[in-house]
């Protein structure tokens, strides 16, 4: 059944207006007969017919034409109170865009300037200079919506000649452009999702169902909103949801990426081209942490305006009243119904179990289920994981911009030395990753409403003492991929970048499931200080922000330091867990030796005790030497040999400029 759009003037239905060629057409001509008759009155019909005989054509066009109603263009004069004087001055001026021959026309008509376009003396002859009437209103009502722009910007309004802007004479010939300007696109009706379409977590159905949005058969009644905000995590169906409200009132979707980035080309016309385009204008806003964002004036346009954008971006001035959508990160549940949904029935058979496993995105997660072609008889981690790299494949550009990923492959917990402490730390953290979807059900009320799903632990332990590794581990165990944040890419020297840089990366990895890894993070935990200049200040507002931020993140992150009094009391309090790693002690010290030396190895087991009893390194050393010593073997194509760990050992207490604890 075809829903009606009950409007409040009952001018239009649940589908684009019909085809405007027609209107615009009769619009043209009328202008045309303007310029046509003036023309004549001063020049004479024989000589008008012999020097523009295409000007007869038009006349004759002009009695045969029917007078149709250009409903978008109605609809525009009305939003920025265009008179008919307006309109008629927007078309005389767009002649010369549809037909060249004018050019001519518009010397015939004011020699003296000479333009071939209307001058400013020739459509004072038409519309006078009255206050509040003729000419300039008409033209200052044209230039503030960005109809008309001027040909010799700064020139004198006696001299000057206007120009139509191109975007809008597209539209309202019903030609309008699927990218107008970059970072604006046009999103035709075919291409956007219908409500039904949408898998959408129980609140925000309920929200559309008071709004009588998912009803099929009761007239869809206008929403008396200035503007409807979708807030949440990126790449989540914040654009989606607002582009199907936009498809069932039969609007195409004008996606407007906010701020543009460069401010200073602030495009005035993008109301009058949505009203024209019959779009609901969409801003995906861009605000950087801390950032209170103004919305452009859209002069030209009436209705409802969506605005996509985060949990806590702030605007200044926004318009009243206004509609929220909170789009939370898919739950287990969600999850499930959107894999059976959209993944075809060898995922649907699995969709519970992988959904277990997988904590992408709304956007994320659809655009993999439609992407990945999925492998006979897969089991359901390598379901999960083949969806998440294919996510990644597509979406990870911010992260590979500010992280690197690291390698889990061969990551396996027997290559770990650790105490029984440690090893219960790291079992109680895996529990807590893997439980993270469950945990709020288990708990009251109160206390769950203010858990989200994600699990920040610091890892605080000597230099060498297994960090990393450990991470690694735990990647692996999950079955999620690890990225370690690159420092010298996310701090920045200019005020607001780093908050901005942390924000993305932060955003990326908790909308794609990675794991988050923080290395030497007391950079960026360190303690605030007092403020004795402005430095302190700003690196106050970023260990602030940092704090925040961490508390509401919904993924994982690990932060490793080796100078634990260094960081933040108020960070500690918001980790989840703090795992202690030690200096490895004898047995484990002999251990790390057996588990890095090559199989073939011919040191003596007294001469490996001996190393690891005198020798107080740490695992990464144990490393160091062992390579320093497999290189030298392979120089000399034998086999390590205690000798040659001797030399290593040596080097390596000479690099630390520390006494060789087993003499010469």
């Amino acid at each position: 059944m075809k829903r009606e759009y009950v409007d409040p003037d009952q001018a239009s239905t649940a589908t684009l207006p019909a085809p405007s060629g027609d209107a615009f057409r009769a619009l043209l001509l009328a202008a045309a007969w303007r310029v046509t008759a003036t023309l004549t009155g001063r020049l004479g019909e024989d000589l008008v017919a012999e020097r523009f005989p295409f000007l007869l054509d038009y006349a004759s066009a002009l009695e045969s034409a029917e007078q149709v109603l250009h409903l978008p263009l109605q609809r525009l004069a009305q939003a920025a109170e265009l008179s008919a004087s307006a309109v008629e001055i927007w078309m005389l001026n767009g002649l010369i865009e549809e037909d060249a021959r004018f050019g001519p026309v518009y010397q015939a008509l004011d020699p003296e300037d000479g333009a071939r376009r209307p001058g400013m003396a020739l459509m004072q002859s038409w519309w006078g200079t009255l206050p509040r009437e003729g000419l300039r209103p008409a033209l200052r009502a044209l230039l503030a919506c960005g109809l008309l722009r001027p040909c010799q910007p700064g020139a004198t309004r006696a001299d000057s000649s206007y120009e139509v802007e191109d975007n809008c004479w597209s539209a309202v010939r019903g030609e309008a452009p699927a990218q107008p300007v970059p970072g604006v696109v046009l999103r035709e009706l075919d291409a956007m999702p219908a409500l039904a379409d949408l898998t959408l977590d129980d609140a925000t159905r309920a929200t559309l169902a008071a709004l009588g949005r998912l009803d099929a058969d009761a007239p869809l009644a206008p929403l008396h909103y200035a503007t409807v905000m979708a807030r949440g995590a990126e790449h989540n169906g914040r654009t989606s949801v607002l582009a199907a409200l936009a498809r069932a009132e039969g609007r195409r979707a004008l996606i407007i990426d906010w701020p543009p980035i460069n401010a200073a080309a602030e495009p005035p016309w993008l109301g009058a081209f949505a009203t024209l385009a019959w779009a609901r204008p969409i801003l995906r806003l861009r605000a950087s942490p801390g950032e209170r964002l103004r919305l452009p004036r859209l002069a030209g346009y009436e209705g409802w305006i969506g605005i996509v954008c985060g949990s806590d971006d702030a605007i200044d001035d926004l318009p009243a009243p206004s509609l929220v959508l909170r789009l939370p990160l898919p739950d287990a549940t969600l999850r499930a119904a959107l894999i059976a949904r959209h993944g075809g029935p060898a995922l649907a058979m699995h969709a519970a179990d992988v959904a277990a496993r997988l904590h992408l995105s709304t956007g994320f997660l659809v655009s993999a289920l439609r992407t990945m072609v999925v492998p006979a008889d897969a089991g359901c981690g390598a379901l999960a994981a083949g969806l998440r790299e294919v996510a990644l494949a597509g979406g990870a550009g911010e992260l590979d911009n500010l992280a690197r990923r690291l390698g889990t492959g061969g990551a396996e917990r027997e290559g770990l030395v650790q105490d029984a402490e440690l090893a219960r730390d790291l079992d109680t953290l895996a529990a807590r990753c893997a439980q993270r979807d469950h945990l709020r059900a288990t708990l009251p009320g109160p206390f769950a409403a203010r858990l989200n799903a994600g699990v920040r632990a610091l890892f605080a332990g000597p230099s060498g003492t297994g960090k990393t590794l450990a991470a690694q581990v735990l990647a692996a165990r999950l079955g999620v991929p690890l990225y370690r944040l690159d420092l010298a890419s996310v701090v920045s020297k200019y005020i607001g970048e780093t908050e901005r840089n942390l924000d993305r990366v932060l955003a990326a990895a908790e909308a794609l499931d990675t794991m988050l890894l923080l290395d030497e993070g007391d950079a960026l935990l360190a303690r605030r200080t007092d403020v004795g200049n402005a430095h302190d200040r700003y690196a106050n507002l970023e260990t602030n922000f940092l704090l925040q931020r961490l508390e509401t993140h919904r993924g994982l992150v690990l932060v490793t330091t080796n100078a634990l009094e260094r960081i933040d009391p108020a960070f500690l309090r918001r980790f989840d867990l703090l795992v202690h790693f030690h200096a490895p002690e004898l047995q484990q010290r002999l251990a790390l030796w057996r588990a890095h030396l090559p199989p073939d190895h011919t040191v003596p087991d007294a001469a490996l005790a001996r190393i690891a009893e005198s020798c107080l390194l740490t695992g990464g050393q144990v490393r160091n030497v062992v390579l320093d010593t497999a290189s030298a073997a392979l120089v000399q194509s034998g086999h390590v040999t205690e000798a040659l760990l001797m030399a290593a050992l040596r080097r390596e207490y000479r690099r630390g400029d520390a006494l060789f604890p087993l003499g010469r």
